[in-house]
């Protein structure tokens, strides 16, 4: 009786830990690989950027809850709510390669009488693929780039 149980329990065991190694074991050896092979196609990818004239951004204003977009020409201004976003330079990658839309953008909020000093509230690159990263976060507006197009 005793052994019975002992030979069940290596049994169970044994099975279970060959559907482990069948699970796993072939992951791990395609992850080893590959990874030399990842490491040559990033070490020789080309990436291209192609200029764009016009960058769309979504904005939102937390207070009345509205999401809307603005489409902003390069080297010009706009204006949304107490905020000033200079679109300074915006680029795209080619319909080929995986997608990606970032712009140079300078935002100050300037308020809503001129007898405070403009503040500058963010200047640098957004990317459309990871707005978390590089957004606006005001505790008023939010604005993000959509894209950037020719």
């Amino acid at each position: 009786m005793v052994t019975s149980r002992v030979f069940f329990r290596c049994l169970v065991g044994g099975l279970l830990a060959g559907a482990m190694n069948l699970l796993f074991m072939p992951h791990t050896l395609l992850a080893q690989s590959q990874q030399g092979t990842f490491n040559q196609s990033i070490r020789s990818e080309k990436i291209t950027w192609l200029p764009g004239s016009t960058v769309s951004l979504q904005t939102l204003d937390k207070v009345t809850a509205r999401i809307g977009t603005l489409a902003v020409e390069i080297g010009t201004t706009v204006r949304f709510g107490t905020l000033e976003i200079t679109a300074h330079f915006c680029a795209y990658r080619p319909p080929e390669e995986p997608p990606e839309h970032s712009a140079f953008l300078s935002i100050e909020d300037v308020g809503y009488d001129n007898k405070t000093a403009s503040q500058s509230v963010f200047s640098g690159w957004m990317f459309a693929s990871s707005p978390a990263v590089s957004s606006l976060e005001h505790p008023v507006y939010d604005v993000t780039v959509l894209a950037c197009a020719k």
